[in-house]
């Protein structure tokens, strides 16, 4: 039907094709503001739109409404990592309106995770876990009212931590041994990430980094685990999660290791967190999804080993954007911990 969305995209691609750039970004901007589900209305727009940061928006939204748009892929390849902005907002000072519409509110959540695991680790547990809900609950929320801009990523992605220590600490597990908590609590923890991934996120596994690609690097990276492992036993002289020298026994506690702390954790952290806060941050957001893995580790009562796992994370985080992949800090992860509870204890 002549006015319909179809044929004004088509009008806008004959425009771009003529160069008349600055008129086909006002049809194909009429177009997804009044059907934000066209995928080909996203894939031109990124086409008209001036900026790296709008460009890379637009693909995003393409591929959240079909992930097998290889067109859309490949370009969002090239253009690389970093952050992003609908070009639906024409701020004229979008830098005071960034400050504080999301960069406030991002910091003022990080200081409080902090706050909920010094409570939860020093103070009252139910306390920091009364808080950790709260920011849960929260970062839903404050993501729900930015669904038209990229922040609504960013916020659905975070929410991912709090929630790792409302399930570590609530499940009634008291009777299980301290090795199988692991695995218990992975699995909600996988659960989750799953949904989050690809139901509201619609992120594809390689955006993630599972995937293949350059795996003989990959496999390299677990050598990593012995200098670190040893270093953060030395910080924290954990007694062991296994009785003794026992094969069975060391095998079954060093797979749960590798899938229930090393993998899931990098999913969540490096997987996606990571992700939708460069897309919104840029470089600072690996520095930011690193204070909250540290953040989490409070629990060890330990400063020394807070800063210490900053700077692994950071590593992580810097290993993972040259990579693409999550495959060896997953490895190195689950690593570093089979050396500090399985094997450090008994040397």
């Amino acid at each position: 039907m002549k006015g319909g969305p179809d044929w004004r995209i088509q009008k806008a691609v004959r425009a771009l094709r003529s160069g008349q750039r600055d008129r086909a970004r006002g049809l194909l901007e009429g177009v997804v503001r009044a059907h934000s589900d066209s995928e080909r209305a996203w894939y031109w727009l990124a086409q008209a739109v001036e900026t790296v940061e709008e460009r890379r928006f637009c693909l995003y939204q393409t591929l959240s409404l079909n992930r097998r748009n290889a067109l859309a892929r490949r370009e969002l390849e090239a253009l690389g990592q970093g952050p992003s902005w609908s070009p639906l907002e024409r701020a004229t000072s979008i830098d005071k309106e960034r400050w504080e519409t999301f960069w406030l509110p991002a910091l003022g959540y990080l200081l409080l995770l902090m706050v909920a695991e010094i409570l939860t680790a020093l103070v009252e547990p139910r306390l920091g876990l009364l808080l950790h809900s709260l920011l849960l609950t929260g970062a839903l929320v404050y993501g729900a009212r930015c669904c038209d801009r990229p922040a609504y990523r960013f916020w659905t992605g975070v929410s991912l931590a709090p929630l790792i220590r409302l399930v570590s600490l609530s499940l009634p597990l008291r009777s299980v041994p301290l090795m199988y908590w692991y695995l218990i609590i992975s699995v909600p923890l996988y659960v989750a990430t799953f949904i989050v991934r690809r139901l509201i996120l619609r992120m594809p596994w390689d955006q993630v980094g599972l995937h293949g690609r350059g795996l003989t690097l990959q496999i390299m990276m677990p050598f990593l685990g012995l200098p670190l492992g040893m270093l953060e036993y030395w910080i924290l002289r954990p007694v062991p999660l296994i009785s003794g020298w026992n094969l069975g026994e060391f095998l079954t506690a060093a797979l749960i290791l590798l899938v229930s702390t090393g993998l899931v954790e990098e999913l969540i952290f490096r997987g996606v967190m990571q992700q939708v806060a460069i897309e919104t941050m840029g470089k600072w957001g690996l520095v930011y999804v690193s204070a909250i893995f540290a953040a989490l580790h409070t629990g060890h009562r330990s400063l020394t080993d807070v800063f210490f796992v900053f700077g692994v994370a950071l590593l992580f985080g810097w290993l993972v954007q040259r990579t693409r992949s999550i495959v060896g800090v997953s490895l190195t992860h689950g690593f570093i911990n089979i050396w500090l509870f399985l094997i450090a204890p008994f040397l």
